[in-house]
């Protein structure tokens, strides 16, 4: 179980209680500390330090990162031991490749948001891309499909997190796995890029 909150400090230690006390658990498997791009106001050593309390306490079991930069995953595991990385990535958002590469590199886990793009307006939608949607229509497969598998391709510590609003999606994002790109396909995928 992952749990995610902005800027912690002390006062965020309640947020964790509540958590627990919610899930009816004893400690949260890995708690993400999301750093805001806009917001450098409170160091991450700070916030690494709180962290830690709360793994010394046992109400967290393992420290998550998310929206770091390599430079803010640096300074992180020179303080503690990070079990998994949050950061946006898709097959139109590779900006976060050199942080994935590391996280690649070290074994820790690499966890993708925005898979698949969002709802959000600023943010196209891998689904509406031609290229992603004639590779769909050769596999005969969907173009979500296509655009976890080619996340799956591109290292083995990606972990997979799409979301979802029906069954069908359910299932069709866990046959993912079973989907193997060529390498044809692969580039021309790249082609996005």
């Amino acid at each position: 179980m992952q749990w995610q909150f902005g800027n912690l400090s002390r006062r965020h230690n309640g947020s964790v209680e509540e958590n627990l006390r919610t899930l009816q658990i004893d400690q949260l498997t890995v708690v993400n500390l999301r750093r805001r791009e806009d917001d450098n106001s409170v160091p991450i050593e700070e916030q690494i330090a709180e962290m830690m309390k709360l793994r010394e306490e046992g109400k967290i079991a393992g420290i998550g990162l998310s929206t770091v930069s390599a430079g803010q995953l640096a300074t992180a595991m020179k303080i503690t031991d990070v079990a998994c990385v949050q950061n946006p990535f898709s097959i139109l958002d590779r900006k976060d490749i050199d942080v994935l590469k590391i996280c690649q590199e070290v074994g820790i886990a690499y966890v993708p948001y925005f898979p698949l793009g969002s709802a959000f307006p600023n943010i196209p939608k891998v689904v509406e891309q031609p290229i992603i949607q004639g590779v769909a229509a050769r596999l005969g497969i969907s173009p979500a499909q296509v655009g976890l598998a080619w996340l799956l391709a591109q290292a083995d510590n990606i972990l997979l997190i799409p979301g979802t609003s029906s069954l069908k999606h359910l299932e069709e994002n866990l046959a993912v796995e079973e989907i193997e790109l060529s390498p044809q396909d692969l580039i021309e995928l790249d082609r996005l890029s």
